[in-house]
């Protein structure tokens, strides 16, 4: 998720529409990624190619955790994981940005030996696995106000 305070936004007179505009902006990256001057949006439209921003950062950090209290503070624009920044947008000590764009899917893939007779423990952890994130998580977000599910929900 795209996300800053509202105070940072008061402040600022650079326009946030596209993702292209996060060039004019001060942000906060992420340093243990393969490019951590580049953020990746996929545009929400259907066949739309995904488009890729070089920024300037104006802080980094391993932390995704603490990039996001950065911003809860005013000092830029994070691009963080929804299960990181949910609780301070819900909280509205962070407004949710760019909302037609969203990070490229990511996949998640269980390794293991291929066997003809699979063991019952891999089985079990596996269709754990898949039922567990098949369904929303308390931390998502929705795509439409920025709003998912409350934890206790």
């Amino acid at each position: 998720v795209c996300c800053a305070a509202p105070a940072y936004l008061e402040r600022t007179a650079a326009p946030l529409a596209v993702p292209s505009d996060l060039a004019r902006h001060e942000c906060l990256s992420y340093a243990n990624v393969g490019l951590p001057n580049a953020w990746r949006f996929a545009d929400s439209e259907v066949g739309a190619e995904d488009v890729t921003v070089r920024i300037a950062p104006r802080h980094r950090a391993n932390n995704g955790q603490m990039l996001a209290s950065l911003a809860t503070q005013g000092l830029g624009i994070v691009y963080a994981p929804d299960f990181i920044v949910a609780e301070e947008i819900r909280a509205g000590r962070l407004v949710s940005l760019l909302p037609g764009y969203r990070p490229p899917r990511s996949p998640i893939a269980a390794v293991y030996p291929s066997r003809r007779h699979l063991s019952a423990k891999v089985r079990v952890i596996v269709d754990y696995l898949a039922r567990r994130f098949a369904r929303e998580q308390p931390w998502q977000l929705d795509g439409d106000d920025g709003l998912g599910p409350t934890p206790d929900q």
